[in-house]
C-alpha cells in the first residue's frame, strides 16, 4: 500500500503539506504518516540554549494533533492515518523515511515571513537526500487547492535523466487529469567572454532542442493516451522561464540527477525554483 509521509511543524506551510498529503491518499489510496521531528541539537545546547525534551515532545504532539484533525476533517479514514514524534534533525528524519515512502511532502519554509525570498533548510535537506519523490509546498505562494488550474508543467533539460523526469510529469498530469506543458529553456550566452550567437545560430539550437524533446515525448505519450501535452522551447534563462510560468501550474515537475553527491545535489536552478515558484514542486530523482 502506498505510503505518503508529511513533515509536520505547526506552521502554515506544514499544514499546507498535510492538506496535500491527505488529499493524495484520499484520492489515490494508501496511508498517510504525519511526522514531527524534534531537533536533538536543541537539547544538546545549540546556541547556548538547552531545551527541556519533555517540552519539545509535547509541542510535537500538539502539532501532530492539529495536523491529524485537519486530515480527518478533509475526509481521510482514521485507519489510514498515523502520527509520530521522532528525535533527530527534521531533514535527516525525513530523508531516512523516504527510503520506505512512496512520496514525501514538506512545507517550503518553517517560519512565516519572507517566503518569497528564502527557502527553508529542512526542505533543501530533504530534497537533496530523499530516495523517493518529494513535494515542496507553501501556504503563502501556493494558496489555491492543487488541481484547479488543469495544467502540470515540467522543466526538462537535455542531460541524462530527462526521460525519467518526463515520465514522472506524464504520471502526475494523468493523476490530476491535467494538460502537460513540457518546458525547455535555451540560455543565450552572456558575459564579455561568451561567444555571442547569431540569430540564425540561436534559432538552430532552439529547433534542435524542440525536435529532440518532441521525439522523447512522443515515445512516452504512447503510455499516457489520456494526457494532452505540448512542448515549449524558449530562449531565456531556465529560472526566469519556469518561475514566470509556474503561476499557471497545479504542479511543476523537476528532476535531480542520480549522480549528485548526497547533500550537495541541488544547484542554483533548483534552489531558485524552490524559493520562488508559485506552484508546488514535485521533485524526483532521474
Amino acid at each position: 500500500m502506498p505510503l505518503v509521509v508529511v513533515g509536520v511543524d505547526g506552521s502554515d506551510d506544514g499544514l499546507r503539506a498535510v492538506r496535500f498529503g491527505a488529499n493524495t491518499v484520499i484520492r489515490h489510496g494508501g496511508e498517510l504518516m504525519l511526522i514531527n521531528a524534534v531537533d536533538d541539537t536543541l537539547m544538546a545546547g545549540a546556541w547556548g540554549v538547552v531545551y527541556d525534551p519533555e517540552v519539545l515532545q509535547a509541542a510535537g504532539v500538539t502539532a501532530n494533533e492539529q495536523a491529524k484533525a485537519l486530515a480527518l476533517e478533509l475526509g481521510l479514514a482514521p485507519d489510514r492515518l498515523k502520527t509520530e514524534v521522532v528525535m533527530g534533525s527534521p531533514g535527516g528524519v525525513m530523508a531516512r523515511l523516504s527510503e520506505v515512502a512512496d512520496l514525501v511532502v514538506v512545507g517550503r519554509r518553517a517560519a512565516s515571513g519572507l517566503e518569497r525570498m528564502f527557502v527553508g533548510s529542512t526542505s533543501v535537506a530533504v530534497v537533496a537526500n530523499a530516495s523517493c519523490p518529494v513535494v515542496v509546498i507553501s501556504a503563502a505562494a501556493h494558496p489555491t487547492p492543487v488541481g484547479t488550474k488543469g495544467v502540470v508543467g515540467v522543466g526538462l533539460q537535455t542531460s541524462p535523466g530527462g526521460e525519467a523526469t518526463l515520465k514522472a510529469a506524464f504520471e502526475q498530469a494523468k493523476r490530476l487529469g491535467a494538460h502537460l506543458e513540457i518546458v525547455h529553456a535555451v540560455q543565450p550566452p552572456v558575459g564579455i567572454f561568451s561567444r555571442k550567437l547569431s540569430p540564425a545560430q540561436l534559432d538552430e539550437q532552439l529547433r534542435f532542442a524542440q525536435g529532440g524533446i518532441e521525439a522523447l515525448a512522443e515515445g512516452l505519450a504512447k503510455s499516457f493516451p489520456e494526457v494532452e501535452y505540448e512542448v515549449l522551447v524558449a530562449a531565456d534563462s531556465p529560472i526566469n522561464e519556469l518561475v514566470s510560468r509556474s503561476a499557471s501550474y497545479d504542479l511543476l515537475v523537476l528532476g535531480v540527477g542520480e549522480s549528485s553527491i548526497p547533500g550537495f545535489g541541488l544547484g542554483g536552478l533548483l534552489r531558485g525554483l524552490m524559493a520562488h515558484a508559485e506552484c508546488p514542486l514535485y521533485i524526483t530523482r532521474g
